[in-house]
């Protein structure tokens, strides 16, 4: 199967409008926040990175509920209300005076994305039909990558300039968030109406899509390998030059944009998920034997830089595989009507994954020397290769709750 290299309808045209800008933004804010934060409010540089990991950490939880209001009062008035207290609460950080209100300001700006992000994955569901979703969502990260690159380079020139230059970051970031809002109101309204009791409860009684979860969890953490393993690999385990650092990370964005797209297709439905996911572990193990050996081996130049190119296109192919494999359970495996709900259960599973147990794997990895590499690729492998079964257990599980469902609690 083909896939066309530019959305095809007007609501796909505006998805990507509003992604491409507001990546932009976050591209743009990601880095240089702590920095903010450390010149611009004087926070010591430990208590700044430290708000802004406690403000992600607690931005996660919010993917379930406001997920689960995207079912009751409709996607698209979740994302756009979320957008709008993103732009609120980035604006009120150019005048917060102390840690405590930049704390406040952070944590809910986050609980705001992660209901946006939840929110729009709900859209982008309801907004195809099924065999379109896992082509919509690599067009809409291939756009998301285009925009953080853009918005990273706006960044390292306001770190470069420092003072009013911060400022007006931050102030065009939440710019970006009032534009995100405008692109949502482009959008139609899908999918409302469905209340039901209890805070998840339809998808944490679900085995089957929280078992696929836990496993696209560990997937996941491929990421970390990618923007935390690789970097701290280069500068403290080899002798590479730093320049190698950008390298890999400009390597993996433009891999990402060339080749999420077109790869896109063997991930389409949840039999060819599970080959996907099957390819991914194995690549992403092979990536990180690459790392271990070359770690193994540092002294001898010849074999460092195909090993160190090896891994980067490895590591790059696994997450392109796996996130479009992701993508497509976290909608095949959920009941039509409660898209939302189940997608701030993946969200929470799989962000939670990268940001509390990413830093600790890799640290450790890193730590042990070619051993933690050869370990962390064992575990690669042996998740890849669990995959199929597992994923096949939850179509069948899913399938027969599907047959056997009753009727939703609904309140049009």
């Amino acid at each position: 199967m083909t896939v066309p290299l530019l959305p095809t309808g007007r609501d796909q045209r505006w998805l990507a409008v509003g992604n491409l800008v507001n990546m932009t933004g976050t591209g743009a804010t990601l880095s240089a926040l702590v920095v903010f934060l450390a010149d611009a409010k004087d926070l010591p540089l430990g208590q700044a990175a430290g708000l802004l990991t406690a403000a992600g950490l607690i931005g996660v939880t919010g993917a379930v509920p406001l997920g689960q209001l995207s079912d009751r009062y409709g996607a698209r008035a979740v994302a756009l209300a979320g957008e709008l207290v993103g732009a609120v609460t980035t604006l009120l950080l150019l005048v917060a005076g102390g840690a405590w209100s930049c704390a406040l300001c952070l944590a809910v700006r986050q609980l705001a994305v992660s209901g946006t992000t939840a929110a729009r994955a709900t859209l982008m569901g309801r907004l195809v039909p099924a065999p379109e979703r896992a082509a919509l969502r690599a067009y809409q990260r291939s756009v998301s990558n285009i925009g953080f690159s853009l918005g990273a380079l706006g960044a390292a020139a306001a770190m470069t300039w420092g003072g009013t230059a911060l400022y007006v970051l931050i102030a065009v970031d939440a710019a970006t968030y009032l534009f995100g809002a405008y692109a949502t109101t482009r959008l139609p309204e899908v999918g409302r109406g469905v209340r039901r009791a209890g805070l998840a409860k339809d998808a944490l009684r679900d085995a089957g899509y929280l078992g696929a979860s836990l496993l696209n969890a560990v997937h996941t953490l491929n990421r970390a390998v990618v923007s935390l393993g690789v970097p701290l690999w280069i500068v403290y385990a080899t002798t590479l030059p730093h320049w190698t650092v950008s390298a890999a990370m400009i390597a993996n964005t433009l891999l990402v944009i060339l080749l999420q797209i077109p790869l896109s297709p063997y991930a389409q439905d949840i039999a060819r998920s599970r080959r996907s996911l099957l390819a991914a572990g194995l690549l992403t193990a092979a990536g990180c034997a690459a790392l271990g050996t070359a770690d193994a081996y540092d002294t001898v130049a010849r074999l460092v830089w195909p090993l160190f190119a090896l891994a980067c296109l490895a590591l790059a192919l696994g997450e392109i595989l796996g996130a479009a494999a992701g993508w497509t359970l976290s909608y095949e495996l959920a009941p039509e009507p409660l898209l939302g709900q189940y997608q701030g259960v993946w969200q929470l599973i799989a962000d939670g994954s990268s940001k509390a147990a990413g830093p600790a794997v890799i640290g450790w990895a890193l730590a042990a020397g070619p051993a933690g590499w050869t370990a962390l690729a064992a575990v690669f492998a042996a998740t890849g290769a669990v995959s199929p079964p597992l994923i096949r257990w939850a179509g069948r599980r899913h399938t027969a709750r599907t047959a056997g469902a009753g009727e939703l609690i609904a309140d049009t």
